[in-house]
Formats: C-alpha cells, structure tokens, sequence
C-alpha cells in the first residue's frame, strides 16, 4: 500500500541528513572600536587637536550625515562646565560637546580620515569624554584600521610577512575577545600593555599594513568562539600554561616545546642589583625584613617558571610570588619569570655567612672555618637548591639553617621575554624563516584552534 510521506517530515529528514554548516563570529560587529589614547596626552583637560582640512562633527550613531563642521585646521578640547568646548585659535569656543562623548570628531575628507592628537595621528574618528574632571580622548576606529596602528607595536615590522600575519590574526583575535575589558569605563580597550600597544598612524608600515589586509577578517577560534590570542617576546624554550600565570585554565593556552624562540636576542640574559637597592625595592613594595641576607627559590613549575620566592632578612623572612619579586626588582631588565638567583658577587672572597636557627629569627653570623655546612643529604658541601644546615665542628652545638649571602649584590639569570603563554613571537619569526606559513605557525602556538575568516 503506497502512502505519501507528508511534506514537513521530508523537510525535517533533509536538515538532519544535510551537512551541518557551524557558524564562526556572524553575529561580531567588528565595525568599529573604542580605543583609550593616554601615550599622546600631556594635560587631562586640555587637548590640542589638529586636521589638514578642518573637522566634521557627527552623531555617533549615525555618521552618514554630518551635524556641524570647524574650519579651523588646529583647535582645542577645554573641559568646561556644560560640557567640552572645542577653542580655535582666537580662543572662540566654536563648539561644545556633550561630555558623554556621543559626537564624533573627524578630517573634514572622505577619504584617510586622520586627526591629531597633540603630536600623534589617528585614523577615522575621536571621540571626547568627561570622567572624572579630566576629558578621556577615545579613538574611535574600525578594527582592520586599529590594527595597523597595533602590529607594527607589538612586532618588528621587519619580521617574516608570515610571522606578522600570525601577529595579525592574533591581536584581531585578542581584541574581539577583550572586547568589554574597559566597557565599565566607557571604551573597548586602552593603548597600553594592559591591552595591546597602539601607536596610531605614526607607526604604521608597508608590511605590517600588507599582513592585516592579508588576513582581514581572519579569526582564531577554540569550538566555535573566538580565542583570546595572548601573545608574547620570547619563551624559555616552553610556553607557559595560562593556568600557570594567571590561574585561568584555558584548554588552547598549554604549555609547547618551543625550540624556535633559541636564537632570540632574549633566549638567554643576566644583570645584577646591589644589595641595597634591592633593600630599598622591598621596603618601598611594604617589604621590611631589615638588611637582606639571602634569596631562595622555592617554588617552580614543570617548565621553570618561578612560583615562589623566599627573601630572608635580618628581621625575619618573607615568601612572595616570583612575578612580585620581578616587577619589585624591575621588569624591564626582570626580563621573566624563569630565572635563577646566584648569591654574591662572583669575586666575593669572604667566608661569611648567616644562619637561623629554630628558636629565633635574628640571623648570627658565623666563619665558615669554623662550621661544617651540611646540605639534606648529610654532605659537606654548599648548594643553593636544598635547605642547608649549619652545625659546629665539634658536633654538638646546631647553629640553624644556612642561606648564601652576598657581599655587595645578587646576579639574576634567566630565560625569555615576558609571560610565556601563548605564541613566541620570535618563534614565530623563526618558523616563518623555515616556511611555515600563518595558520600553521597559530596552531603550533593556540592548541586545537581552527583559523577561519568571519564570513
């Protein structure tokens, strides 16, 4: 008996059977963005803005028409009362702004729209808000344009074109991730670190220009949602685990071998610091132990990266994190957190050291000829990886635990540039120069990831 088969429930077999297609990012406005510019900025509540042709004011939520325009090729933004009155050169206010920073200000041209904020330009549009007494100058720019002005910050521009391109991808990614980490605020992102470094117009390059319009509209994705593309120098020849760094278990931030980051200018550094300053740092940080004795690691991740660190003075002790410990000494010659502490100068000739003993916390002074140093393992020798006892050679009396001091300074030796999670910058110009293309250096970098165009 032939009976037909309704026509609803042909059309529910064919979207079962039929491939399933998943979307990536359809419904991401990556029109425009708002950025913070503070590197531009001299005073708080006064900018000089400038423009070849004059400005055009627009509604900022509808920039086919404008609602005013200034001659004037140079002008300023003065905080006022009722709102951000913008001054010509003859001190006439020719405009106030809302404070709410809903007018856009833009190149009176349609086309390279660029605005000056005091000595730097800026793509499209500026926006000026009013917080807190002083005008937040916002610029508001569209994503592709944004990212020329952040490439050639993050990445030497001479790199690989594949390396910047992995960079392009990779800061597009992390932008559109971090899209609300100021929206408390009233902008998407600032034009720091905390963020991603933008410079604007200024520094742009041909080649770093050329690797965003490669990738346009490229994304890096983990099951469907676009990653948060973290990124850095150079690591200790292993990335980090992000939950490592910053506690947050992301399953496309492991930890990889990364031998391409060897030939890196910052594969392998040292610097010393005098013991005082280093004093004057830890007093400075609300560290006060008294005069410093003795620095030990004491804890570290399977790749190296310093967890723990106990810092041993004259009053006492203190355990810190080895990122505190860092940015106390100086991040910027603090290069990262793989390194290792060698107590004293290397031409140190004393036989001094200090000990502590179990009842008390004030250190005593002892001559090593006249000690025997004992490590856990019963051995009369010296090592900076073990907890170390001192006794006296008569065997009787224990003095306490040792710790190596320094005469005049520590030496600090490390490994890589930066926190360690994510892609290897220099690794990624290395795999370039091995021709690896784009795609391939971010999967090697993001685990799992698939890199797909938002369309």
């Amino acid at each position: 008996m032939n009976r037909k088969i309704p026509r609803i429930l042909i059309c529910i077999l064919l979207l079962i059977l039929l491939p399933v297609k998943i979307s990536y990012a359809n419904s991401i406005n990556t029109q425009y963005i708002d950025i913070r510019l503070t590197k531009p900025i001299v005073q708080n509540n006064v900018i000089n803005l400038g423009s070849d042709s004059g400005f055009l004011l627009f509604d900022l939520n509808n920039k086919d028409n404008s609602i005013g325009s200034i001659s004037e090729t140079s002008i300023k933004a003065v905080l006022g009362e009722d709102g951000i009155n913008l001054v010509n050169s003859q001190n006439n206010i020719v405009f106030t702004l809302p404070k709410d920073g809903s007018v856009l200000i833009s190149q009176n041209t349609l086309d390279n729209q660029l605005i000056k904020v005091e000595k730097d330009r800026y793509r499209d549009y500026i926006r000026l808000v009013s917080k807190n007494n002083e005008i937040f100058v916002i610029n508001h720019v569209n994503l592709e344009n944004y990212l020329y002005g952040v490439v050639p910050a993050e990445m030497p521009a001479t790199f690989h074109i594949e390396a910047l391109k992995a960079q392009a991808v990779a800061s597009r990614s992390f932008a559109l991730s971090n899209i609300k980490k100021h929206s408390a605020e009233g902008f998407n992102l600032c034009d720091t670190t905390h963020c991603q470094v933008y410079s604007g117009f200024e520094y742009e390059r041909p080649s770093t220009n050329l690797a965003v319009d490669e990738t346009k509209d490229i994304f890096a994705y983990y099951n469907g949602k676009v990653i948060e593309a973290i990124f850095h120098s150079t690591s200790s020849g292993f990335t980090e685990d992000s939950v490592n760094v910053w506690g947050g278990d992301l399953p496309y931030l492991k930890s990889v071998e990364d031998s391409f980051s060897s030939e890196s200018p910052y594969s392998i550094w040292n610097f010393s610091i005098n013991i005082n300053e280093l004093n004057n740092n830890l007093v400075s940080s609300g560290i006060n132990i008294g005069d410093l004795q003795g620095i030990e690691v004491i804890d570290a991740t399977s790749t190296g990266k310093v967890n723990k660190v106990k810092i041993i003075g004259t009053k006492g002790e203190k355990t810190i994190g080895g990122t505190e410990f860092r940015n106390l000494v100086g991040a910027t010659k603090f290069k990262s957190s793989w390194f290792s502490i060698k107590g004293g100068n290397a031409n140190s000739s004393s036989s001094q050291v200090y000990v502590i003993s179990g009842d008390t916390l004030k250190p005593q002074t002892i001559d090593t000829s006249k000690a025997y140093i004992i490590d856990g393992k019963e051995k009369k020798t010296v090592t900076r990886s073990t907890v170390n006892r001192a006794i006296g050679k008569d065997r009787v009396e224990s003095i306490g635990e040792f710790y190596p001091v320094s005469s005049s300074e520590i030496v600090i030796e490390g490994k890589g540039f930066g926190h360690g999670v994510g892609m290897s910058q220099f690794g990624a110009k290395k795999m370039a120069e091995l021709g690896y293309d784009f795609e391939e250096i971010l999967k090697y970098y993001y685990t799992g990831i698939d890199v797909l165009p938002n369309n």
